[in-house]
């Protein structure tokens, strides 16, 4: 059992590994079940799932001493659009407004932080909420819940296209894992057999999606990925965005590894200094790399 924090297209890879079969020819039989992100986490290490997407959740999770690790990465840089109100026209007009993310330690969350500070607005000057799941969060800027908030695409494309504005691109201001496995340690310690052929699957399915554009793009337009009504209008948009992005070997520096433990620890304040290892582990996802090669 996996969690997904939304059926977004960094999610599309554990479709196309359920789809196309690479989980079955592995002996696997995976359910997968959308949820909030960090309920994702919550129920991986409480072992009502095995597996959870999301990773900036993980990584918050680690930080604050809990038995997870980032396993594998989709992309290392977020398919975040920041898109406010039609009437909003710069993030500094976002100072005393609402902004929707999916929730506290959320990668949505770091994102609408970095593009505020990177804006000169200090977070304290707007009310950054928790209100789910991007699609969720969509209904939320539609209803004017919210004045804005990080929109993960396709929505991005839909939003734009109905008359909402965007305001930056997250990943011009940040690189981070988005997307991705997160287990605990203990599976590491006790299944690691489980989780090569978990990510083995996965990395099949990343490759395929990066080599076979049309096939992706008609997965794009299908039932899994959720680009609302619009998927046959914006497939190709979202895939030539995204597509480039993937990670076809599931790993990210040192780098990006220490800045979304530097970004936790701003909020979370560890009594210790965090090192990598503590939450991440990409020993398992290299070496089934290499042996696909």
């Amino acid at each position: 059992r996996m969690g997904l924090a939304a059926r977004s297209t960094t999610s599309m890879p554990f479709f196309v590994a359920k789809e196309r079969g690479f989980f079955r020819e592995e002996g696997l039989d995976v359910e997968l079940i959308v949820m909030q992100a960090i309920q994702t986490i919550q129920a991986t290490m409480g072992n009502s799932t095995q597996f959870a997407s999301a990773t900036g959740s993980a990584v918050s999770s680690a930080v604050q001493g809990a038995d997870i690790r980032v396993i594998l990465a989709v992309t290392d840089r977020p398919s975040f659009d920041l898109i406010a109100q039609p009437n909003i026209t710069s993030v500094q007009q976002l100072r005393g407004k609402k902004i929707g993310t999916g929730g506290v330690g959320s990668l949505a969350e770091i994102l609408a932080r970095r593009i505020l500070v990177a804006h000169n607005v200090r977070p304290e000057e707007v009310s950054i909420l928790a209100t789910g799941p991007s699609h969720v969060t969509y209904l939320s800027l539609k209803a004017k819940v919210i004045d804005a908030a990080p929109l993960q695409m396709p929505l991005t494309f839909t939003a734009q296209d109905e008359g909402f504005r965007k305001l930056a691109a997250a990943g011009e201001f940040y690189q981070a894992v988005q997307g991705g496995l997160a287990t605990t340690q203990t599976m590491l310690n006790e299944q690691p057999e489980l989780v090569t052929k978990v990510i083995r699957a996965m990395l099949r399915a990343i490759r395929l999606i990066k080599s076979d554009r049309k096939y992706a793009i008609d997965f794009l337009k299908g039932p899994f990925v959720d680009l609302g009504k619009n998927a046959e209008k914006i497939a190709e948009r979202v895939y030539d965005v995204a597509g480039p992005d993937f990670l076809e070997n599931g790993l990210v520096s040192e780098k990006i590894q220490r800045q979304m433990i530097a970004d936790a620890s701003l909020r979370i304040k560890p009594k210790q200094p965090v090192r990598p290892d503590h939450v991440f582990d990409f020993s398992i996802a290299r070496r089934v790399g290499e042996s696909l090669k």
